[in-house]
């Protein structure tokens, strides 16, 4: 007999934060799409194929990776459908619970570490998204709008021509809405990566150059949940989840010219600000000269410089031949 035929439907839940729905190809070549269904997560192969459900399994959201690898950086809680943000949070749950980084070890992690990363999603309090890595953004008038970091291989090179040597490097975009633009703002050094006291792997990024600044920023510290081909996963100091794709230099490179040359729209109230402070600091505070009139015209006509109380100012020095300056009688 012949088996019972099951319907197939499509299923189609695409976050739909503003930031994320940003009708651009993606960065990197075409990926895995991961689609969560009831019991488990479907994985199609290549992204651009569809991938039929059973009707038992409509009702499950997805994530469409695809889209939120194209889109710009955003947090975690501009994400408006809690159904979708909540499939994301459980796929990204089953990452860190199937991630091998601590069995593999420190080295295998670098390893994996190698290459360009672009920041997706992280908390509005996590201080990479609030200042940005390289303290771009700490202004109450800046805010971050991108964010690229690239892991590279020590280059035997830089000790013949005496180059510094620089392993890592985080480029970032900020808008300027006081002035309407933004500017992109980069830091290089180092990293490692070593076991964490409190479990997993800890990385530690060092960084010892920064655009336009002598001093050294903090260290940025964050314990690697997930490092794959496509995804990393980092959790802050707080907790918070930082979600990176990974992408090719040359489009990493494209999207951060292409993020510092948008217009930013300019917030009027920085210029009133400004010039409400500009104004405080050129007020001159006035004294009022209480002398009265008779000897205002005493003092204009012997001379004697008075201070605005009517004391006299000598300029010649006090008696004794010291010459500490002016002085009052």
């Amino acid at each position: 007999a012949q088996a019972p035929t099951k319907h197939v439907c499509m299923l189609a839940l695409v976050l739909s934060s503003a930031s994320l729905l940003i009708g651009r190809p993606p960065l990197a070549s075409p990926r895995a799409t991961v689609r969560l269904c009831a019991a488990e997560a479907v994985v199609a192969e290549p992204a651009e194929e569809a991938v039929a459900v059973t009707a038992e399994e409509v009702e499950a959201p997805r994530v469409r990776w695809e889209h939120l690898f194209a889109a710009d950086l955003a947090s975690w809680e501009s994400i408006d459908q809690p159904e979708a943000k909540v499939a994301l949070e459980e796929e990204l749950e089953r990452m860190e619970a199937g991630s091998a980084a601590e069995l593999l070890g420190p080295a295998a992690v670098r390893e994996q570490l190698i290459g360009c990363w672009k920041l997706l999603l992280a908390p509005e309090a996590d201080a990479a998204m609030r200042e940005g890595v390289t303290a771009g953004a700490s202004a109450p008038h800046l805010s971050l709008c991108g964010h690229f970091q690239t892991f590279s291989k020590p280059d035997p090179m830089d000790v013949l021509t005496g180059k510094p040597a620089t392993f890592m490097e985080t480029c970032e975009v900020v808008a300027d809405s006081r002035v309407g633009r933004a500017f992109s703002t980069t830091v290089k050094g180092g990293f490692h990566v070593d076991a964490d006291p409190l479990g997993g792997l800890r990385t530690v990024e060092i960084y010892t150059q920064r655009d336009g600044a002598e001093e050294a920023l903090p260290p940025n510290r964050w314990n690697c949940a997930h490092v794959g081909s496509e995804i990393r996963v980092a959790r802050a100091p707080g907790g918070g989840q930082r979600v990176y794709c990974r992408v090719d230099a040359e489009a990493m490179r494209a999207e951060l010219a292409r993020l510092a040359a948008e217009a930013v729209e300019v917030d009027p109230k920085w210029a009133e600000q400004e010039a409400e402070q500009a104004a405080a600091e050129g007020a001159v505070e006035e004294v009022e000269d209480n002398r009265p009139l008779w000897q205002k015209r005493i003092d204009e006509a012997d001379g004697i410089q008075r201070s605005a109380n009517g004391t006299p100012i000598i300029n010649h020095g006090p008696i004794g031949g010291s010459n500490d300056g002016p002085r009052t009688q």
